[in-house]
């Protein structure tokens, strides 16, 4: 049997309800339309009408009965994954009404990378406060692939993260936008008391034959560094130490006989007050881009786009600098 699609008026000024999005929830996790009703205190002719309501409205089967319980179509697991964010922005809104009738500010949940947190981010932040003091900023650090989960279940408004991410690919891909904002350089550093701190220029055979301390597989800058060697037909150094902690990372590197990468703007301090020493190598490390992420449906949103504004401002004032400390006097 075909399915036919509602007309849209008819479906945007239907029934659909709130109830509806949490019993495909409920029958996701419980598989059982009785478990459903009770979760939701109702009976279970209720939630079967409720089922019948929902299937009615979207033109399709929602789920199928088995052995193993009542199983949700891949359809519907495919209107699953919206009818999450659907949710998480329903609290989210009622979160920000309880702040807005205590005479708070809104909210602005905002993933980033490590790297995003050392420059850009706070100077951005900081424009945004001057334009809206009032607004309350969440700030959740992870890995590319943990903040892009909790940005399309709805639990981030946005993230700063690279671009050309695996994560970017479909189903991901046709539901996020992105506005890039800066590259970064890697650099490889070691402890200014290395025995290769003395050497100009190190080959990346030589290097092979260290101990390294690296983040781990998936990791950005570990599948640029294993990448490295592969190009080149050699096999990747296996590394004595795994941390996914960057920062983690340099405190290791300036304390043992142990080499690392990482990102020019974690790196550069260290460097500056002489606890790490930047190896130059034959290898060229390409750069890494750096991107605002958000929800196409959250485009909309003002708090988002001021943000925006601020990153860009942001942004171009580090471009600005960089380029006047590479300027010769």
């Amino acid at each position: 049997m075909t399915a036919t699609m509602p007309d849209d008026r008819e479906f945007a000024y239907g029934h659909l309800k709130l109830r509806h999005l949490h019993l495909m929830h409920l029958l996701e996790s419980e598989k059982s339309i009785t478990r459903a009703a009770q979760a939701m205190h109702l009976t279970q002719p209720a939630v079967s009408a409720m089922l019948k309501e929902l299937e009615a409205q979207f033109g399709i089967r929602m789920v199928e009965r088995t052995a193993q319980g009542v199983l949700l179509t891949p359809a519907a697991r495919a209107a699953l994954r919206r009818f999450s964010i659907a949710l998480a922005e329903v609290g989210a809104a009622h979160e920000e009404a309880l702040r807005a009738q205590q005479h708070e500010g809104l909210r602005l949940r905002v993933g980033a990378l490590t790297l995003a947190t050392l420059e850009l981010l706070p100077r951005a932040l900081s424009l945004l406060l001057d334009e809206s003091p009032d607004v309350q900023i969440e700030i959740s650090e992870g890995t590319v692939e943990g903040l892009t989960d909790a940005l399309m279940r709805g639990e981030l408004d946005c993230i700063i993260g690279r671009v050309g991410a695996p994560w970017a690919k479909a189903p991901h891909e046709a539901r996020i936008e992105q506005l890039k904002l800066y590259d970064e350089q890697r650099c490889l550093v070691c402890r200014p008391g290395h025995p290769l701190a003395t050497h100009r220029r190190v080959n990346l055979a030589a290097l092979g034959r260290y101990r390294w301390v690296l983040q781990p597989v998936p990791s950005s800058t570990r599948l640029v560094f294993d990448e490295l060697f592969l190009e080149r037909g050699m096999v990747p150094p296996a590394p004595t130490i795994e941390s996914v902690s960057a920062h983690s990372n340099m405190e290791i590197v300036a304390a043992t006989d142990l080499l690392g990468i990482a990102p020019q703007a974690l790196a550069r301090p260290h460097i500056a007050t002489g606890r790490l020493h930047a190896i130059a190598t034959d290898a060229l490390l390409p750069r890494m881009s750096i991107s605002l992420i958000w929800r196409r449906a959250s485009g909309a949103d003002p708090l988002l786009a001021r943000l925006r504004r601020a990153l860009v401002a942001a942004g171009a004032a580090r471009s600005t600098r960089r380029r006047g400390a590479r300027s010769p006097d």
